[in-house]
């Protein structure tokens, strides 16, 4: 190989694998809901909500909350959520994060193998769009698949 061909395929080489460490991450949790689809990720360290729907444009929220990130549920495939017409909500999700530290699972008495965190934010749904809470629930245990009670829905609604 002439060494005009050493460089070349070097570059190449390191252009593929350059290209390969940017790569997106895969999503943590995602769901369709009302025809918009729904993906939770990361950038930067904070989870990152994208909502694509048809004819708009995708949007990419940062969360302040620290990845990975779930959408909350009850065992069932689709997230749990409540509805609040008196404030225009159809569907208010809520998104977990903030994953327990080794200390906090014992605290709470909870295996390793759950999906739980210490912190949540409202996702607010109006009919046609999508909003997240100003508010959030901090320092409190919440898990995948357990839920939580339908107050702390009504309490990022508000």
């Amino acid at each position: 190989m002439t060494k005009m061909n050493h460089y070349a395929c070097g570059a190449a080489a390191l252009l593929l694998v350059s290209n390969l460490s940017y790569a997106e991450p895969a999503a943590t949790d995602s769901f369709v809901w009302q025809g918009h689809e729904l993906a939770l990720g990361q950038a930067q360290g904070k989870c990152q909500l994208e909502i694509a729907s048809q004819g708009k444009a995708k949007q990419t929220h940062a969360l302040d909350l620290t990845p990975p990130c779930y959408f909350l549920r009850r065992g069932e495939a689709e997230p749990l959520h409540y509805a609040y017409p008196k404030q225009h909500i159809k569907a208010a999700f809520i998104i977990l994060g903030n994953p327990l530290s080794a200390d906090e699972l014992k605290t709470w008495n909870v295996s390793a193998t759950m999906q739980c965190g210490t912190q949540g934010q409202g996702l607010l749904f109006s009919g046609k769009d999508f909003r997240l809470s100003t508010k959030s629930l901090n320092r409190m245990l919440l898990c995948k698949d357990k839920g939580t009670d339908e107050k702390n829905f009504r309490f990022l609604s508000q």
